[in-house]
């Protein structure tokens, strides 16, 4: 079987040859795969050199349906004769796979026109971007909790932990556990993220992959944070963007200058979406309510049993999902509640940020506007979360393993109020 391909506009067409069997589906598959990670929303099948095609083959063909009705794109099969598309019409699938090649193509040359257009198209030194204006008129409302600096000193008093009820608008880093969890040894505290009515926590347990709760009929998760940053309210600003040469992917620092930039201020939330190349980035592998015996959590060699690290870019090919904050150093005011919970995005960068990643397998989603509370929510109705990171941007000369890179995504930000606080 041979594959080959051409593009009208945003249409990639795949003209097929040969017997779509056993041996050759896995072939057409990754074709398919390769197609959607590239970005590709609308692939039509040209089956016209196809003699042959067997159950193999029609697996393939209904599982690159389902993919592209999720991210509500087209896939189409047409050109098809003799036994193929008898087999086709035996098998019920006419209706769901079969269409008109010249239709199609016709359809899509002018489908750019119907599509919803960004606002303005924004280019900087490190990507191109569709942005969109969301008509957000409200800043992020937000609270620091508990003492970060606590975590070096000694043990921290899980009675401190601050609880709240997770609503859509709701998003929050940091260390945390579910209630009803151990409030006495803590083994349920771990690495926590929240955005879009799901909270996630990289717990202490032994357990490996994170635990997670969402929002779900009349049920709404109520996790405890230690400590870390809540934010609540809706993003400002939507940012698509893609860089197509996987040898030069874009650095997480990047990204962030170019949404504070966006946020036009000194302050924001920024919630990411992105096929990643590399995470890097650290979790507790022991909880922060266990007394630290002699010196400080951090210092070497006993930091070992206290984190654990990417020594290299991890789950690259993968969909991460990103909420943080970041600062302008310049700017912000020295006595801020804000600057005790973030860190240097880089030497010598104005830019101060935490960001915490929950990690999924790599899954395509639609093309220009997202809506944040559906696509998020439907990552973690998937069930295949994977793990949560607090990143980190390991810039030690020769032996660091950098920053997070991506090629890919969507970026919702918002400016943080002035002062905190978060209407109860």
């Amino acid at each position: 079987m041979q594959i080959t391909t051409s593009r009208n506009n945003d249409l990639l067409e795949l003209r097929v040859s040969g017997r779509l069997d056993a041996e050759w589906a896995d072939q057409l598959k990754q074709a398919i795969q390769s197609a959607l990670r590239d970005g590709s929303h609308s692939v039509l099948l040209d089956f016209v050199e196809v003699q042959y095609v067997s159950s193999a083959g029609l697996s393939v063909l209904v599982d690159a349906h389902r993919r592209f009705q999720e991210i509500r794109g087209f896939f189409g099969v047409g050109g098809l004769s003799g036994p193929v598309e008898e087999v086709i019409r035996l098998t019920g699938l006419s209706k769901l796979l079969v269409c008109d090649l010249d239709t199609i193509r016709q359809s899509h040359a002018h489908a750019l026109s119907t599509l919803h257009m960004p606002a303005g198209v924004k280019s900087t030194a490190h990507a191109d971007y569709e942005v969109y204006d969301l008509e957000v008129t409200e800043p992020f409302q937000w609270q620091a909790i508990g003492d970060p600096a606590a975590f070096d000193r000694g043990r921290i008093d899980p009675a401190t932990a601050t609880p709240w009820s997770l609503t859509e608008q709701d998003f929050a880093i940091g260390v945390g556990a579910f209630s009803g969890g151990s409030t006495t040894s803590g083994i349920h505290h771990g690495e926590l993220i929240a955005a879009a009515g799901a909270v996630a926590i990289q717990t202490t347990s032994g357990a490996g992959r994170p635990d997670y709760q969402m929002l779900q009929g009349g049920f709404a998760p109520r996790p405890n944070l230690l400590y870390g940053v809540r934010c609540s309210g809706q993003p400002r600003w939507f940012m698509r963007f893609d860089q197509e040469d996987r040898e030069r992917p874009i650095p997480l620092t990047a990204l962030l200058h170019d949404a504070l930039e966006q946020s036009e201020s000194s302050a924001a939330l920024v919630l990411l979406l992105a096929e990643t190349t590399g995470l890097v980035g650290a979790a507790l592998c022991q909880a922060p309510t266990d007394p630290v015996t002699v010196g400080s959590r951090f210092d070497h060699p006993g930091i070992r049993d206290w984190l654990t690290f990417t020594p290299e870019p991890a789950f690259a090919e993968s969909l991460a999902l990103m909420v943080g904050v970041v600062l302008r150093d310049s700017a912000t005011p020295s006595d801020s509640p804000l600057r005790n919970f973030v860190r240097p995005l880089a030497e010598g960068d104005d830019l101060l940020g935490h960001f915490h990643a929950a990690v999924f397998p790599f899954r395509p989603f639609k093309k220009r506007l997202l809506e944040w509370t559906t696509v998020i929510p439907s990552l973690f109705e998937s069930g295949q979360l994977q793990s949560v990171l607090h990143l980190l941007n390991d810039d030690r000369p020769i032996t660091g393993a950098g920053d997070s890179q991506f090629l890919r995504g969507a970026a919702w930000v918002g400016p943080l109020s002035t002062e905190q606080g978060i209407a109860q």
